[in-house]
């Protein structure tokens, strides 16, 4: 019987097995919450001419010296005029502009408009109430960023900013890690649907619908294959079905009781079983195996374990299929709100709701009756992460986190 792996010798594992997966391209607005996987550069230069910061007028600096000294308007220049259009500003005159407009010819400052008077009986002129210097209120050509500089990187996770950088560049279609393709399969002639009223022993499966969420939140699609007997032939058969996917999760039936045929049926079905336990509470019995490009996860029947496996294992394995270069997220430090207790000998990953007071996270550790406490699941936002040689914590002392992917709704 083999020895259970300390999490981050499994985590390692896990993540060697996980191939990155080809890269396909999509449309831009396909792109969000997926990883990039060319570099993006600048197409042209930002802004690709002079132009105002701010309302005001476009002026010469050095004929504003006498501040009383009218200035005779030129024109109106909004946001989009063509610059063919523009007069030249010469001292003793200026052009009203409008923020993000093109600067005219000869002007090389612009004068906010509260720093401006009009004058009696002149409608197009106004008075400077102050002085300016050369290059205030405007950027010039390129000042933001030069036509070829490297805007986004290989790797990089494509969020909202990401796409208004890509379309900014012009960038309708581009090159992305491919979305993975999860199968989830229950296993147990003690489960039910949800829909349906458990007969004596049963229980409604919770897991798959669990599974299903977890995918759906880390952005990839995920297929339910149903409920597996506990029974080798149908049991096979369901299995075969799940890998032909890139990730075929599986909880419970991993185990060692008589009834538990997981781990033999998938050797049955050419799985290359990499290890079976893993010192992690709750989450022991925890299965990883491989057959060709497919990862296969044994994840215990409890609801808590099936979903803290998922957190620590499962999570980093997607980032990795889908190219991201650090799909591992680090932990953030913490401080204890009230006391932790653990057997010594498996690391522990406690629920926890986490708030960040302005200074460091509280972490307020839930109560839970054990790994079959599905309403834990419910309550936190971070796992609390208690070493396995530590047997207690007291409030005060500093502690791991890792915040879930809905930590900031929760």
């Amino acid at each position: 019987m083999s020895e259970p792996l300390p999490v981050a010798r499994a985590l390692s594992i896990v993540l060697d097995a996980a191939p990155v997966l080809p890269f396909e391209d999509v449309a831009m607005d396909e792109s969000a919450g997926r990883y990039l996987q060319e570099e993006v550069r600048a197409d042209h230069d930002y802004p690709d001419f002079d132009k105002s910061r701010m309302d005001g007028f476009a002026v010469v600096a050095a004929g504003l010296k006498d501040a009383l000294r009218p200035l005779r308007i030129l024109q109106e220049i909004p946001a989009g005029m063509d610059p063919a259009a523009l007069k030249s500003v010469t001292p003793g005159t200026a052009s009203r502009i409008m923020t993000g407009a093109p600067i005219p010819p000869g002007a090389d400052a612009v004068l906010m408009v509260e720093e401006t008077e009009p004058v009696p009986g002149e409608a197009e002129a106004i008075r400077p109430k102050s002085a300016v210097q050369p290059g205030d209120n405007l950027a010039r050509r390129g000042a933001d960023i030069r036509k070829g500089e490297v805007l986004l990187r290989p790797g990089e996770f494509i969020g909202p900013g990401e796409i208004g950088v890509l379309a900014s560049c012009g960038r309708t279609r581009v090159r992305v890690g491919r979305l993975p393709r999860l199968a989830i399969l229950a296993t147990g002639d003690e489960l039910v649907e949800p829909d349906q009223t458990p007969g004596p022993g049963w229980i409604r499966n919770s897991n798959g619908p669990l599974l299903q969420a977890l995918a759906r939140r880390a952005g990839v699609p995920a297929r339910y294959l149903g409920i597996a007997p506990d029974e080798e032939g149908p049991l096979r058969r369901m299995i075969e079905d799940g890998l032909g996917d890139d990730l075929l999760v599986l909880s419970g039936g991993v185990s060692m009781g008589v009834y538990d045929l997981v781990g033999k049926t998938l050797q049955a079905a050419g799985v290359e079983i990499l290890f079976d336990k893993v010192a992690i509470k709750p989450g022991k019995p925890f299965t990883l195996g491989r057959r060709g490009r497919t990862l296969v996860f044994g994840c215990p029947g409890n609801p808590v374990s099936t979903y803290v496996i998922f957190q620590v294992f499962a999570r980093p394995a997607l980032r990795r299929l889908m190219g991201c270069p650090d799909p591992v997220q680090p932990p953030v430090r913490g401080v204890l709100k009230g006391p932790v207790r653990q057997r010594p000998g498996r690391e522990g990953y406690v629920q926890s709701r986490t708030r960040w007071n302005g200074t460091t996270y509280e972490v307020e550790i839930i109560p839970s009756s054990g790994s079959a406490d599905f309403v834990a699941c419910a309550r936190g936002n971070a796992l609390a992460i208690v070493p396995a040689s530590v047997t207690a914590m007291a409030p005060g002392d500093p502690i791991d986190i890792v915040l879930l992917d809905d930590h900031q709704e929760r």
